[in-house]
Order: structure tokens, then C-alpha cells, then sequence
């Protein structure tokens, strides 16, 4: 049931009219595109939507976006709550030596990793060490062991967007449960705070639609990994490098299983959690 903002109070309760005369149990308000989302604009018209379906014993369902992908809220993603992509950096270093760096610290820093080159030129999955202990002031000071190792260094940068932006609109970032939290204050929250008295009666609850991302890292995505018993640094390594031997393909599925049972949990779950907590449902 689209809203537009220049529908007029008696076009729309004629067109609710039509929706239970054609035998409908329910509709969804949705902005496609509205001029006023998440404005006084929006808010008036679903009030109108919500008083005409009591009338005709409608249920109501909300649309969560202006257009569609949802979680983009309408271009309006600040760059701090925006979806992130791992980024992966490597030097070569031959032991025993001191290995000394700069650019180990800062906000989109990861982690530091080193791991022994193998004979293949994979990295020997058993050999990796976790550097954070060798970090200072973001200056990487590292004694490197004999032989042949990788240095590898994980930041994150901004997932490209996807949808009716082009490609330019950022997008929620599903695996961090703070950029959730903000996306519910921002998009969800609004609406019970105007209509809390018919959540669980006229209104049903959310609908979202045809969701996509770029985003493949977030806070949420280590502790997942440590519940599924896997090794974080061999997952980061198979998806940005590689492992020597069969190690490579498990690892890297891992971190795909991951970061989906992450997303899953903190964005959809989060959405879930927070509907289900006022009496509606998400779908």
C-alpha cells in the first residue's frame, strides 16, 4: 500500500476502503518513495492508514525503508554505523631478525598475524601467532622466529553500497550489534513510540525488503567464531590469503558460516528480538 506524501486524508481511507472490500485481512504501509519518511509526513499518513484499517478491522503492517534495499534508510547510513569490509595487507620477513613497522593501531585496525610460509607458498595454518602483544603506540615490534615468515595486518574499510543509490548509499552494518541498536533507535523505534498503544492489535508489525550488503566484518563476527570452536586467525588467513594444505578450504568456509550465522543473529535477530519484545512480529 504505497504512500507518497501528496495523497490527500480522503484518497487514502478510500483507498483502505477498496483493500477490505476486496476481501484482505491486512496491508502494508509502505513509502515508495515517501517525500517526508520518517517525518511528520510519514507519521500522519500511516496515523490515517492506522485509523481507517480499525475502522474495517484491518491488520497493518510497516514497510522499515523509504525504497528498497532495506537497511540503507534511505542514504542516511552515517559512516560510523555503515556496513565494514576486512582488508588484508602482507610482508614477506626472513627470521631471526627484527621485524619493525608502523600502522598497527587506529580505528580500523583489526588485528596482526604472522604465520610461517610453507613450501607451497601457503601459510602453515599451525604456525600463526597473534602479534597484539608486540603492538605499541601503533608501531609493530616483532622478533621473528627462523625461517620464512608472513607479517599480514586486517583493518576494515566502508562497504560500497547497494540498490536504488548506485552503488554510493551506505548500508547498516548487520554484524555490529552497536550499528543495529542505532539503526532500531532510528527507523523502528519512531514508530512504537507514536503508535505503542495498537502494537499487538491493529498493528502486526515490520516488513522488510530484499536486504543486501558488502559487509563481511564486524565486532560480532570473533565471538561467533570462538563459539563455533574455530581459530580466528586461521579463518582470517584462508579469506584473505591462504593455508597450506586442505586447511585452507575448511577455514575459509568457516569464516563464511560465521559471518552469516552473525548477521543472522545480530541484524535479523536484533529486529526480531526488538518486535517480539512490543508484541508485533518482523517478516
Amino acid at each position: 500500500f504505497w504512500l507518497h506524501g501528496d495523497e490527500s486524508r480522503e484518497r487514502l481511507e478510500g483507498y483502505v476502503a477498496k483493500v477490505a472490500e476486496g476481501g484482505n485481512g491486512s496491508f502494508t504501509t509502505e513509502s515508495r518513495p515517501h517525500r517526508d519518511w520518517l517525518g511528520g509526513g510519514w507519521f500522519r499518513d500511516v496515523a490515517i492508514c492506522l485509523a481507517a484499517a480499525k475502522q474495517h478491522d484491518l491488520k497493518l503492517w510497516i514497510f522499515d525503508e523509504k525504497w528498497w534495499p532495506s537497511q540503507g534508510v534511505a542514504g542516511n547510513v552515517p559512516p560510523q554505523y555503515a556496513a565494514k569490509q576486512l582488508q588484508a595487507s602482507a610482508v614477506d620477513v626472513t627470521g631471526p631478525s627484527l621485524f619493525e613497522a608502523d600502522g598497527y593501531a587506529g580505528e580500523s585496525s583489526i588485528a596482526a598475524v604472522a604465520g610461517r610460509v610453507a613450501d607451497d607458498g601457503a601459510i602453515d595454518g599451525r604456525s600463526l601467532i597473534d602479534l597484539a602483544g608486540s603492538v605499541h603506540n601503533g608501531r609493530l615490534a616483532w622478533n621473528v622466529p627462523e625461517g620464512q615468515w608472513r607479517v599480514m595486518k586486517f583493518t576494515y574499510t566502508l562497504a560500497p553500497g547497494l540498490g536504488q543509490g548506485g552503488g554510493r548509499e551506505l548500508s547498516v552494518d548487520g554484524l555490529s550489534p552497536e550499528c543495529v541498536e542505532w539503526y532500531l533507535r532510528t527507523v523502528y523505534a519512531p514508530h512504537y513510540d507514536r503508535f505503542k498503544e495498537d502494537f499487538g492489535k491493529t498493528i502486526v508489525g515490520f516488513f522488510y525488503d530484499e536486504p543486501e550488503t558488502r559487509g563481511d566484518w564486524g565486532t560480532a563476527l570473533n565471538p561467533v567464531l570462538a563459539e563455533l570452536g574455530v581459530d580466528w586467525k586461521q579463518a582470517y588467513v584462508a579469506y584473505k590469503f591462504t593455508l597450506s594444505g586442505e586447511a585452507q578450504a575448511a577455514a575459509r568456509y568457516q569464516f563464511l558460516e560465521a559471518r552469516a550465522e552473525a548477521w543472522g543473529r545480530t541484524m535479523y535477530g536484533g529486529i526480531t528480538r526488538w518486535c517480539q519484545q512490543r508484541g508485533v512480529e518482523s517478516i
